[in-house]
């Protein structure tokens, strides 16, 4: 019998922005209620949801490509955009190439940071998620059981993965260059999740011994603390006292911006002559891009992250040219058990 089709309705990095992506981005706790009514949709049998950073991506097994655009246009309007918003800013990929689209991804060979790691926990998470949920069935659970193994393999049998490239070793490697005497810098790190989490980590192996973790929720704030050493705080009284900080990681999931110019500006004004160095991890943005006009604030965003980890990408391109072709391979050859064109 033959299985449903593959769909990817999505968009990333690679075709919108970062404020873009945050408009339709879904939150871990909504992604199932999300997922349940792409299910809704007509002829659609499987959802699962992918939403990160760089990227928001839909996964369904429907019956022929008109559902899976009509999924992605209900998915649209409930994100309070136009129906019809997120196809035009995005793609549509179908069978073989929607398989050889998640193995991709699932081996880091189209994040932003080419080769990074932290996207396979991400596609690993959201499978299990979806599993629990009971929305992925024969489709899915190839799709992603396959990615899972091919990321595996590009792992063990290449080296795409050497080097910097996650976003909290670049985040941490970027501070580090910024500012002298780093092990002695007063670090605030605004959130808790994946990404705060992954700098944390990364700042703590590099040797900061000075960090304070704030997030919205206080009690993930002291348990990350606690993991690296570090002190906690309330989301508020840390945006109240950015002046105490040499450098402010910010790696939240708000959807406003958390730092305006205004504050930089006043908390440039109580540190003197002594510099601020702002490095903003969120989609959306949660620090004003105007704080990059501000004398003696320096801004980077994942933009910036990027170019540092693409620093060795001469070095890794026979690499990841061998995990791309690998990919092609193993993606066909689930195409053809499936029974995909």
């Amino acid at each position: 019998m033959k299985h449903a089709g593959l769909y990817l309705a999505g968009i990333s990095h690679q075709c919108a922005g970062a404020e873009t992506i945050g408009l339709f981005g879904v939150a871990k706790e909504a992604a199932s209620e999300a997922e349940e009514n792409l299910l809704k949709t007509a002829g659609v049998s499987e959802a699962l949801v992918l939403s990160t950073c760089n990227r928001v991506e839909l996964y369904l097994a429907a019956d022929s490509e008109q559902s899976a655009r009509n999924a992605a246009e209900e998915f649209s309007a409930a994100r309070g955009q136009g129906a019809g918003e997120f196809l035009k800013i995005g793609y549509l990929k179908t069978n073989r190439e929607a398989l050889e689209h998640i193995f991709a991804v699932a081996s880091g060979l189209l994040s932003q940071m080419a080769g990074e790691t932290e996207i396979l926990g991400q596609v690993k998470n959201a499978y299990s998620r979806a599993c629990e949920a009971g929305h992925c069935a024969a489709v899915l659970n190839t799709a992603f059981q396959k990615a899972n193994q091919c990321a595996k393999w590009v792992r063990t049998n290449t080296d795409v993965g050497h080097g910097k490239i996650s976003v909290g070793s670049v985040a941490s490697e970027l501070a580090a260059r910024i500012f002298d005497g780093f092990e002695r810098a007063k670090i605030l790190l605004l959130g808790t999740g994946e990404a705060g989490g992954s700098v944390a980590d990364a700042l703590y192996v590099r040797g900061a011994a000075n960090i304070k973790v704030a997030g919205r929720n206080r009690e993930k704030a002291e348990a990350l603390a606690q993991k690296i050493n570090a002190s906690a705080c309330g989301m508020r009284d840390a945006l109240e006292s950015l002046e105490s900080f040499d450098i402010v990681i910010a790696a939240s999931s708000s959807p406003e911006p958390l730092i305006f110019a205004r504050d930089v500006e006043s908390a440039l004004e109580k540190r003197g002559a002594e510099p601020m160095f702002l490095i903003d991890l969120g989609v959306p943005h949660n620090i004003d891009d105007a704080c990059a006009d501000l004398e003696d604030a320096y801004l980077y965003n994942l933009a910036d992250l990027a170019k540092i980890a693409d620093e060795n990408a001469a070095m890794r391109r026979a690499e990841i040219a061998a995990a791309q072709n690998a990919v092609r391979e193993k993606a066909s050859r689930v195409a053809a058990k499936l029974g995909f064109e």
